[in-house]
């Protein structure tokens, strides 16, 4: 496989010792939503996206007790979001998309990855979550750097946009891998199933 045909995979990455992200994991598209709503949940995968990883230093920045927090980091774990490893949190993969599967009329399963939600590690921001319909870019204060992430990620994934708001950018960006990059992973690679229940 080719690294310069799947950009996907020279996405940078913070350097945690002794642990490997995934390249991308699909997430249950409810998985996603209920986690994108979470406003706490949120601010925790950004804590971690920026080297906060244990349960401790996470619960000292919020102000909230540890018991707390790990209802939060087991529920974020439990949906795909991070992984415990050494009594540490990490981003699980440097690339996440929501999903939604569907039976065709032949029954056959179709895996649709939806353009409008996914997150990733950005360095200077943290983590980047792209929420869908729960974004709104024409509001919101954070218009500026989040257009230069995803402006940063379309320029580090080679892929052209036209679109100058967040959400539509992300959405060429999603379009573009998964025609061009997780596709030619899927074909190369396996799958692993894992239940959020």
């Amino acid at each position: 496989m080719p690294s310069e045909k799947v950009k996907i995979l020279q996405l940078p990455f913070p350097k945690y010792p002794g642990y490997r992200p995934d390249v991308v994991r699909l997430i249950n598209v409810r998985s996603f939503d209920a986690c994108a709503s979470n406003a706490m949940r949120c601010r925790i995968l950004g804590l971690i996206a920026q080297g906060v990883n244990s349960a401790a230093d996470i619960a000292k920045q919020l102000n909230m007790g540890r018991t707390a927090v790990y209802r939060h980091l087991n529920a974020l774990e439990k949906h795909g979001w991070i992984v415990h490893t050494n009594n540490k949190f990490f981003i699980a993969a440097k690339l996440f998309l929501a999903f939604d599967m569907v039976l065709d009329p032949e029954g056959k399963i179709v895996i649709q990855v939806m353009p409008d939600r996914g997150a990733f590690v950005d360095e200077t921001v943290g983590l980047i979550l792209v929420k869908g319909p729960q974004c709104h870019c024409e509001v919101c204060v954070l218009f500026q750097r989040c257009l230069r992430a995803v402006k940063e990620l379309a320029r580090k994934l080679d892929v052209k946009i036209r679109s100058e708001t967040p959400l539509a950018a992300f959405k060429e960006i999603v379009e573009t891998l998964v025609k061009r990059d997780v596709a030619t992973l899927v074909k190369k690679g396996y799958l692993v199933v894992k239940s959020g229940d």
